[in-house]
C-alpha cells in the first residue's frame, strides 16, 4: 500500500460520513409513551430492538421502530436500562429504591431468555449487592457490564459466563454515583459519574480501568459542584465524548468533556450558554453528533466546536448510534437515517452499507446497496490505514447486495469497513470487533 493511500484512509476514518449528509430525525408515532420521558433503547439489529421507562414497562420492535408491543408492566419498577447479547437473551436493569417516588422494587437486575417475554431477577450477584441500575454494556457475548447509580451508591458489576453470574464491587470512595459505563474491550473501560451523592456537592468524575475493572484510575474531574457526568459515547478509539449534567442556580454555561487520546485525558468544550440539562449523547463518527438536553437536542459538525440546537425532543436521555440509524429517546422515540443531499447525482451518491452486529464477533454481516451494476471488493482497515482484510474482486447486480466476513482472527477494536470499485471508495462505516477473552 502507497503512502498515498495510508494518507487517504486515515482521512475517511477522520470523515466517516460524506459532507452532503442531512441528518434528519424523525418521530416515531407508535413509540411507548408513560407520560414522562423514556429511559433506553437498544437494537439488536437493524430491525429488533427493546426500550424500557420507569412507569415498569419493557417494549419491543421488529420493524426498526415503526411498531412496539409491550412485554411488561410492572409497577413499582424503574426500568433504567437494557442491553441483548441475541434476540433471546438479555438483561434489562433497575433505579432501585430512595432515588425516585413510587419505586419499591429492590430488585437491580433482571434477566430474560425468551426475547423479552418472560423477565426473572437475577440472584447470582456475588459482593455488595448494588442498589440500583444505570447502564449495562454487551462487551462480548461472554463478557457483560452493568453500574449504577445516579444519587449513589457507585457500584460495579461485572459478567465473565453470559450472565449466568456476576460480581459486585463498590468504587466508593472513588465515585459516589455511577451513571455511565463504557468498554473499549474486556479489560478496558470507563465508569462515569460524580464525586458526591448529594449533587449540590458533586463535580464530575470518570474513572478508567486496564484490568477488567479490579482497579480504577480518575482521568478526569470537573471543579465546579452541582455536576455529574449523565452519558458518554466514542465514536472511535481514540475520541470520545461526555455530557457534564449541570445543575448549577447561578451560571447558564453548559459544558460537554472530550477526549482525543482514548480516555487517558479529556477538555470541557463549552455547550451552550442557556442553563440547559444534558442529557444522551451519541455520535457518528469523531465530528458529527449530538446531545439530548432538557429542551432539545443540540447538533455539533466540527467536533463540538459548536452546537446547533434542533427542535427535535425534550429529555432525550440516551442516544444510540447503529451503523443504519441513530435513535435518540426521551419523552417519546426519534430516529435518524443519514440521507444524502439532493444536490448530488446518483452516480456520485455513497451506497447504503450496513455491518451488523456491531460490535462483530467472529462474523460480521455487510449489506450493501449499487445505483449500478460493478466490480466490488470489501477491505477493513485499521486505524492506522492498514489493510487488514480484502474480498476477492466480485460483480454484483445493481440494488441491495451482501455478504458476510470473518472477523474471528480480528483483535479487538475499532477498524473501517470500505466498499470499493477498484477505482474509488464508493462508501465506509465504523467496525467494532470485539473477541471473547
Amino acid at each position: 500500500m502507497t503512502s498515498k493511500t495510508v494518507i487517504s484512509i486515515a482521512l475517511i476514518l477522520l470523515c466517516a460520513m460524506p459532507l452532503a449528509a442531512q441528518y434528519n430525525w424523525q418521530l416515531l408515532a407508535q413509540s411507548p409513551q408513560n407520560g414522562q420521558k423514556q429511559d433506553d433503547v437498544f437494537f439488536l439489529n437493524p430491525n429488533l430492538g427493546w426500550s424500557v421507562n420507569g412507569s415498569g414497562r419493557i417494549y419491543k420492535t421488529t420493524d426498526g421502530g415503526a411498531t412496539w408491543t409491550k412485554l411488561i408492566e410492572q409497577p413499582g419498577t424503574y426500568f433504567r436500562c437494557i442491553g441483548f447479547i441475541d434476540s433471546l437473551h438479555g438483561f434489562a436493569g433497575n433505579i432501585g429504591t430512595g432515588y425516585f417516588p413510587n419505586v419499591s422494587d429492590n430488585t437491580p437486575l433482571y434477566r430474560t431468555i425468551d426475547g423479552g417475554a418472560n423477565w426473572q431477577a437475577v440472584t447470582t450477584i456475588a459482593g455488595p449487592q448494588p442498589t440500583g441500575l444505570c447502564a449495562i454494556q454487551v462487551v462480548t457475548p461472554q463478557v457483560l457490564v452493568a453500574g449504577g447509580r445516579v444519587g449513589g451508591p457507585a457500584h460495579f458489576l461485572k459478567s465473565t459466563d453470559g450472565g449466568a453470574s456476576w460480581t459486585s464491587q463498590s468504587l466508593a470512595p472513588q465515585l459516589a454515583m455511577l451513571t455511565d459505563l463504557y468498554f473499549s474491550s474486556p479489560d478496558t473501560g470507563f465508569a462515569f459519574g460524580g464525586t458526591n451523592a448529594n449533587v449540590q456537592l458533586s463535580r464530575c468524575k470518570i474513572l478508567r480501568t486496564t484490568d477488567g475493572g479490579q482497579n480504577w484510575t480518575p482521568v478526569y474531574e470537573s471543579n465546579r459542584p452541582f455536576e455529574l457526568i449523565w452519558k458518554a459515547h466514542f465514536p472511535s478509539a481514540a475520541t470520545g465524548y461526555a455530557t457534564v449534567l449541570s445543575y448549577a442556580p447561578n451560571t447558564l454555561e453548559r459544558f460537554v468533556a472530550k477526549t482525543t487520546d482514548g480516555g487517558l485525558s479529556w477538555t470541557e468544550l463549552p455547550l451552550v450558554d442557556n442553563g440547559a440539562k444534558a442529557f444522551g449523547i451519541g455520535f457518528l463518527n469523531d465530528n458529527t453528533g449530538w446531545i439530548g438536553c432538557d429542551n432539545s437536542i443540540y447538533e455539533t459538525t466540527d467536533g463540538g466546536l459548536s452546537w446547533t440546537p434542533k427542535n427535535i425532543g425534550q429529555y432525550v436521555n440516551k442516544i444510540r448510534v447503529m451503523p443504519e440509524a441513530v435513535y435518540g429517546i426521551g419523552v417519546r422515540i426519534y430516529k435518524m437515517v443519514p440521507q444524502l443531499s439532493t444536490t448530488i447525482t446518483a452516480e456520485q451518491a455513497e451506497p447504503r452499507l450496513n455491518a451488523w452486529p456491531n460490535p462483530a464477533y467472529d462474523s460480521v454481516n455487510v449489506s450493501f446497496y449499487l445505483e449500478k451494476p460493478g466490480k466490488i471488493t470489501l477491505q477493513i482497515f485499521d486505524p492506522q490505514g492498514r489493510l487488514l482484510y480484502k474480498t476477492t474482486e466480485q460483480s454484483y447486480p445493481a440494488g441491495k447486495n451482501s455478504e458476510v466476513l470473518s472477523t474471528g482472527t480480528m483483535p479487538s477494536g475499532m477498524y473501517l469497513l470500505v466498499i470499493s470499485n477498484g477505482r474509488q471508495t464508493l462508501g465506509q462505516t465504523k467496525l467494532l470487533v470485539q473477541q471473547k477473552p
